[in-house]
């Protein structure tokens, strides 16, 4: 079996002819848009699971990026200054090196909050479910209003079965 990630969905493709679909967020399903033995073409929304937590996250992270851009905008500038000063003999090496390293700190605190706010922006792109192949819905395995907990294990939603 080999594993494959498709833009907005995971899925394992077997050697025969079905191919589950899993999803790697969490959420209440939204909508299932299709039904069993409908047939389905590459690319076709099967369903939707509610972004609202990632979403949620999404905006704490922005505030927190805020937050801790702010303060690497004062840090750096005490850091410029100190340079400033150590630049001209006027302070001492050891000063200079702490200031530098709060300064690299700050920024990688800026940074990790960006990687995070990033990381969920794609997660919440994978609440889309779309079709990997065009075939036939052999089986649907959620409802709408159940709940998925794709980020611990995959969880599988629907069995397409690949047309020939």
């Amino acid at each position: 079996m080999k594993a494959f990630l498709f833009g907005l969905f995971l899925c394992a493709v077997a050697f025969g002819s079905e191919i589950p679909i899993y999803v790697i967020v969490k959420g209440k399903v939204k909508e299932v848009l299709v039904k069993e033995g409908q047939k389905v073409k590459k690319g076709d929304l099967l369903l939707r699971i509610d972004p609202i937590l990632y979403e949620l996250e999404i905006q704490r992270l922005k505030a927190k990026e805020e937050e801790v851009s702010a303060r690497l905008w004062k840090v750096e500038r005490d850091f410029r200054r100190v340079e400033e000063l150590f630049n001209r003999d006027l302070i001492a090496e050891s000063r200079y090196e702490e200031q530098k390293i709060r300064y690299q700190q700050q920024k990688a605190r800026v940074d990790q909050v960006i990687a995070q706010r990033r990381k969920f922006e794609v997660l919440a792109s994978y609440t889309e479910i779309r079709s990997p192949a065009s075939g036939k819905i052999k089986k649907i395995l959620v409802r709408e209003g159940s709940y998925v907990n794709g980020e611990l294990i995959p969880h599988k939603v629907i069995i397409l079965e690949i047309s020939p």
